[in-house]
């Protein structure tokens, strides 16, 4: 067995499909079958029952899957702790959202320098759904993101639930009244895709409500978003922090949408072959960076009870 065959079998039974799982790897789905086919050679047994869906473990496939967790789990933990034996500080990848980075952004990068010497952190700013593909690929150590999808590769931890709010121009209503479900999907929304994670949301509550969503415009930035909403030809459903500013100056409104209420939920996520070896610590860098976030955005937020890890 070869380390790099395990760590290809692992992400073909994460992800259950090995054309997928060669994307995710940057590999040609034949390189990649041919890895797994010389693993099961070497071990004379079947790991994996193809099937018209993908790929499954066999009883076999899931005590490797198992121990290779393990392994390549002990095998990054000892890759840090030499780093840090070294002298030099262990490069860690935080992907975040922009509405995150928007409201703690500074404070973050300020207090993981104060607070985590051992650890020199590199922030990407993306949205959910771009973080959580990154992550799948390799390219992220841990994600800021909403609503990640429960994933045997993956392990998560729940930190805070937030309102989604329906931002418009001013238009001399009362900027606290709470608008209904129904009126706010009713208006010439601005969304940004549909793999977007507000977008999935307002459409499942929508689903559920039997009601139409009009969407007038799709579109890849938050920036042209705001403008839109601006001018008065669009309106739009965001969380707090990318228009705080916006909300601050006057120059936006935002209202609470209720009748159901449409909240996300964020998550810290990393790969589950993959941690610190002091996650604890780090951990509570984020928790503490977490308790800021929701104190910047008030009563939209709803932080979320935490196991002690003691």
């Amino acid at each position: 067995m070869k380390l790099r065959q395990l760590a290809y079998f692992v992400k073909v039974v994460e992800v259950g499909n090995i054309t997928r799982a060669a994307e995710q790897l940057n590999l040609a789905q034949t390189a990649l079958g041919i890895q797994i086919r010389n693993l099961e050679d070497s071990l004379q047994i079947q790991l994996l029952d193809r099937h018209s869906r993908g790929v499954s473990a066999t009883p076999a496939g899931m005590l490797l899957y198992d121990r290779a967790r393990e392994i390549l789990q002990r095998i990054e933990e000892t890759r840090r702790d030499l780093i840090s034996l070294g002298g030099e500080k262990v490069r860690v990848r935080l992907g975040a959202t922009p509405s995150i980075l928007k409201l703690i952004g500074t404070d973050l990068l300020v207090a993981a320098n104060e607070q985590l010497p051992g650890i020199a952190l590199h922030v990407v700013e993306e949205l959910s759904f771009v973080l959580t593909d990154a992550l799948e690929r390799g390219e992220l150590d841990y994600v800021l993101a909403y609503d990640i999808e429960d994933s045997p590769g993956l392990r998560r931890i729940a930190l805070m639930e937030e309102d989604l709010l329906l931002i418009s121009a001013p238009d001399g209503k009362d900027a606290e009244q709470d608008v209904s479900f129904r009126h706010a999907v009713a208006g010439d929304l601005a969304l940004v895709s549909n793999r977007d994670i507000i977008w999935r949301r307002v459409h499942e509550t929508a689903s559920r409500l039997s009601v139409d969503v009009k969407i007038t415009y799709q579109v890849q930035s938050m920036e042209a978003i705001k403008a839109l909403i601006s001018h008065g030809v669009a309106q739009s459903i965001m969380p707090y922090g990318i228009v705080s500013e916006e909300i601050e100056a006057g120059e936006l409104i935002a209202r609470r949408i209720e009748r159901p209420d449409v909240k996300l939920t964020l998550f810290l996520a990393h790969a589950s072959h993959k941690g610190l070896a002091d996650e604890r610590l780090f951990h509570a860098f984020i928790y503490n960076m977490v308790d800021r976030l929701a104190a910047e955005i008030g009563p939209y937020a709803h932080p979320i009870d935490r196991i002690s890890e003691d």
